[in-house]
């Protein structure tokens, strides 16, 4: 089996050509399309997506070794990279940029440069300036700073002539370190000690012990009353919340040994809401309707877009319902596409009272870690996205089902930054790479 001995990466950045590098021996069998590595671009760090593997390759320029492999599955498919290429291609830009406006930024990493202390700060402290002084002052108690806590120490925005200075006099040296931007939500659970765990009527000896303290009591009732959907791993501010109390109720039971306390990670994108999880019946499918879904199955037999036109009101939801329905009985995922989500909440709310919560909304409002868990959740398989333009760029892994909703809003087009191109359009390309079915609608 031959051994790879380089790869070729896409950087989030304007770069007119894609780099090589080469792998160490001890990586190359870990090497894949899609993983992010760390490598040295320009004096700086950065993380980059693995487009190509080679065994071999000849090159204008000595590659640079990879630093790191930061993953150990792929973040990135195949298919994605294909995407990107052609985006870069039709919408005249570079693969870099496509992949910057891609990726969650929590995912996109680049060093820090930090300031590190060098040399005996006694001996050169009369040849300092003010500022020099101070800077290395700091740096020497320190040990390390940032450039950022430099420029609050100094109270200056143009620092470098200092730090140039003490670099020059050796009082000082710079480092580059890769700073990792997603960190998971962790949160304080709770869940009942043995025996009360798997006794529930033992639980009655727990409020024995409590009985003198109303806080502890009302914690307790709020923890067995919240634990009723068979769920016993509950969060400690939630069961805080309902009773009324604070985490030192919760601490000093945990010393009576009826709960223990244990710090897990916490989806900020899965909200269990008690609406959000039933699941209503869907309407009884009209005469037009079922004619609807018939003409759409033979054009989608074909492997051709679909154009639904209808007027508001006039039933096109239900019909995208049933298309959901029958893509997901197929286990595959569907992306439906809105111009704008704060503008469509009414269908984010219908859709999720029909399927709960197979429904994620990929939007413009979330946070950096909120896109990052997004991003996870749909490599791992979410059933049904809805989202703006940008959930074009989320990497489905089994994608039957594109849904363009108001198809002609020029919202669907980016105008700034690169690359500007009509969401609508690229969507029907996806569609063709991926072999999936993509129906169009409007009331225009």
């Amino acid at each position: 089996m031959a051994i790879i001995k380089y790869i070729t990466v896409i950087f989030p950045l304007a770069l007119p050509k894609l780099y090589s590098y080469a792998v160490p021996k001890k990586m190359a069998k870990k090497v894949k399309v899609g993983l992010r590595v760390e490598v040295s671009l320009k004096n700086k760090l950065y993380s980059a997506i693995i487009s190509e593997v080679h065994e071999d390759l000849t090159l204008e320029y000595t590659p640079k070794p990879i630093v790191a492999i930061l993953d150990t599955i792929p973040l990135v498919t195949p298919w994605q990279i294909s995407f990107w290429q052609w985006m870069a291609a039709y919408y005249c830009c570079t693969v870099g940029e496509v992949m910057n406006i891609a990726m969650p930024s929590g995912l996109k990493l680049e060093s820090e440069t930090k300031v590190v202390y060098n040399s005996d700060f006694d001996e050169m402290a009369a040849s300092l300036t003010d500022d020099e002084y101070l800077v290395a002052e700091a740096v020497s108690i320190q040990n390390e700073l940032t450039i950022l806590q430099i420029q609050d120490i100094l109270n200056k925005k143009t620092i470098f002539p200092v730090l140039r200075s003490l670099l020059d006099k050796k009082v000082i040296s710079v480092k580059e370190e890769l700073i990792e931007k997603y960190k998971p939500k962790m949160v304080n659970f709770m869940v009942l000690c043995e025996p009360y765990k798997s006794d529930p009527e033992s639980i009655n000896a727990a409020f024995d012990i409590v009985t003198k303290s109303d806080k502890q009591t009302k914690a307790l009732l709020a923890y067995v009353q919240m634990s009723r959907n068979k769920n016993f791993t509950i969060p400690v501010s939630d069961v805080c919340q309902l009773a009324g109390v604070d985490a030192s109720v919760i601490q000093a039971m945990v010393k009576k040994s009826i709960f223990t306390i244990s710090r897990q990670n916490q989806s900020r994108i899965f909200k269990k809401d008690e609406n959000e999880l039933a699941n209503h019946e869907m309407q009884t499918l009209s005469v037009q309707q079922i004619q609807a879904l018939d003409e759409i199955d033979s054009h989608f037999l074909h492997g051709k877009p679909v154009l639904l036109h209808g007027i508001t009101g006039s039933g096109k939801t239900r019909v995208f319902a049933e298309l959901i329905k029958k893509n997901m009985d197929g286990g595959r995922q569907t992306l439906y596409l809105l111009p704008e989500i704060a503008l469509t909440t009414h269908m984010v709310e219908r859709l999720k009272s029909i399927f709960g919560e197979e429904v994620l909304v990929y939007h413009s409002r979330m946070n950096n870690q909120e896109r990052v868990e997004m991003w996870n959740a749909v490599l791992l398989g979410a059933k049904i996205v809805i989202a703006a333009r940008s959930g074009l760029f989320l990497p489905y892994t089994k994608l039957g089902l594109i849904i363009v909703d108001e198809e002609h809003d020029p919202s669907y087009k980016q105008n700034d930054p690169n690359p500007r191109y009509n969401a609508r359009d690229a969507a029907i390309f996806l569609s063709n790479v991926l072999s999936a079915q993509i129906r169009l609608g409007t009331a225009t």
